[in-house]
């Protein structure tokens, strides 16, 4: 009998470190695991930049990071443009961030900061390139999308500074993209930043 009851004891300890050494492992495996965050491969954009004389549009391919959301790439494809380029004049103020992007159909809507308007010097020839070359770097990157509606923070603008309808939807327009024909012995005028020209000093 004692020894029955030794067998038994026996029995029912091995079970138990069974136990015990088991469901610590079936514990671990239930959690699920946390998928790496996935990593991209950068992406190669052309931008439109002003040419040094800030006279016409010039293209410009840059690289920049990775993505696979339609409004997150155009968000950034924009604001490598607002970034800037080494050897081109700048089309929108530096500092201009983009709010927000909306898709519908073949229209972006793409919603920016104040400063797309207060730090923008202004000038008829300066607003066309900054709209145009907007149009132009969404249409080439993203050919799909044939207009763009801009706007300032979550509002329809006239103007930029009094000069070209933002009011409505623009589409890309290459014409801005050729040099203009040189005059003979004319020299080209000095530009300030955002490809603004100097006022006339002379008398």
């Amino acid at each position: 009998m004692n020894r029955l009851i030794l067998l038994i004891g026996f029995f029912a300890l091995v079970l138990l470190l069974i136990l015990w050494a088991v469901w610590p492992a079936r514990q671990t495996q239930s959690v699920p695991a946390v998928a790496p965050p996935v990593a991209y491969e950068p992406r190669d954009v052309v931008l439109y930049f002003a040419d040094p004389l800030g006279l016409y549009l010039v293209s410009e391919e840059q690289r920049i990071a990775g993505c696979n959301d339609e409004r997150q790439c155009i968000a950034q494809t924009i604001e490598a443009l607002a970034a800037g380029s080494q050897q081109l004049q700048p089309v929108i103020p530096e500092r201009t961030r983009v709010l927000g992007v909306e898709i519908e159909k073949d229209l972006a809507r793409i919603n920016f900061s104040r400063e797309l308007v207060d730090m923008h010097p202004g000038g008829s020839l300066s607003e066309l390139l900054t709209v145009y070359g907007l149009a132009n770097t969404l249409a080439v990157n993203f050919p799909y999308l044939r207009q763009l509606q801009i706007l300032v923070e979550g509002q329809v603008e006239p103007t930029l500074k009094g000069h070209v309808d933002i009011s409505r939807p623009v589409k890309a327009e290459f014409r801005y993209s050729h040099a203009p024909e040189k005059q003979d012995e004319e020299e080209p005028s000095p530009v300030t930043p955002l490809n603004i020209p100097a006022p006339d000093t002379s008398e």
